[in-house]
């Protein structure tokens, strides 16, 4: 194994059939780990025989050559604080903090939302691991997604965290309105999710590609036959995963125009309130955790914001 500042190249020197590039890489390389390693791949810092991979669960095979590129850090100074992004504060120790974030902001910078999110509102606040733009973002939930968030003040917290979501301990509750009743009522939702090939800004279920992706719902209630609020908790956490596994049952979200599946019905009275909700009808309730320094498990809910309290009461009126 060479290892500079740089990167780092490893020959596999036994036979590894069947072992993933990033168990392989968080087995040789000490004090690294998986989830940084994940991010490398993911990130386009890794080669395996010369070729960029993305893949972090490739296979190997005797006399593979891996080289990481170390990912430069950007310090926090460089991601820059902006007293007025619009979040609270649930909980709040010198690791962690438990944040609300509403409907409207971005999590973090990236093409299109260069300031003004939520991670330029933490940076302002305090200081936070490093991991570039990302800094103290260890999950994230959509734009127009409302919800409890965990985030990480160092780099200790944000690795230990970035492990519990790896192996899915964390558990993460939402509260949604989609349109029609779900049959059956209760249920686990279990497919692939990868790119939606005809539209790369879209996920799609795909029955031969894509990562697993695992929801189970419950129907908390009914709206007569046009509407039902219900409970989703995700034991993977795909992008849009909530969006597109109730789309692919038929039973998009209120609100959701990206993954709308059909014209559904709605009552007269209150159809143009309905259909003219502004955002996906979707709040990120429950998170439970286990903490990485004490290791106690901490868990927090959030209950709905005004726009979907308001909404249920629009359903029942109808």
């Amino acid at each position: 194994m060479i290892f500079d500042n740089d990167y780092t190249r490893l020959s596999v020197a036994i036979d590894v059939r069947k072992n993933r590039l990033d168990k392989f890489l968080a087995e040789a390389l000490d004090g690294v780990s998986r989830s940084r390693i994940q991010s490398l791949v993911k990130s386009g810092f890794v080669l395996v025989n010369n070729l960029t991979t993305l893949d972090a669960g490739q296979p190997l095979k005797m006399r593979d050559e891996i080289v990481v590129h170390w990912q430069p850090k950007i310090e926090n100074t460089e991601l820059q604080s902006d007293k007025d992004v619009e979040f609270s504060i649930i909980y709040e120790d010198d690791d962690l903090m438990v944040v609300y974030k509403p409907a409207g902001v971005v999590v973090h910078p990236g093409a299109g939302n260069h300031s003004h999110t939520l991670a330029n509102g933490l940076a302002y606040h305090c200081n936070l691991s490093s991991n570039g733009s990302r800094s103290g973002i260890v999950h994230r939930l959509d734009k127009n997604t409302s919800g409890i968030l965990v985030t990480a003040k160092n780099n200790f917290t944000h690795d230990a965290l970035g492990g519990q979501f790896q192996c899915h301990s964390i558990r993460r509750k939402y509260i949604c309105f989609c349109y029609s009743t779900i049959n059956p009522a209760e249920g686990k939702i279990e497919t692939l999710i990868s790119r939606d090939r005809d539209h790369r800004t879209k996920m799609a279920v795909s029955g031969e590609r894509g990562k697993l992706a695992i929801s189970h719902y419950r129907t908390l209630k009914k709206f007569s036959t046009f509407a039902s609020k219900v409970e989703c908790e995700l034991f993977t956490g795909r992008t849009h995963q909530i969006r597109v596994h109730l789309s692919h049952l038929g039973n998009s979200l209120i609100g959701d125009a990206t993954y709308s599946v059909k014209n559904y019905f709605v009552p007269e009275n209150i159809r143009k309130y309905v259909k003219n909700f502004p955002r996906q009808a979707l709040h990120a309730y429950f998170l439970e955790f286990i903490h990485p320094r004490s290791g106690k498990t901490m868990n927090f809910t959030q209950d709905m914001p005004e726009d979907m309290v308001a909404l249920e009461k629009i359903l029942d009126s109808a």
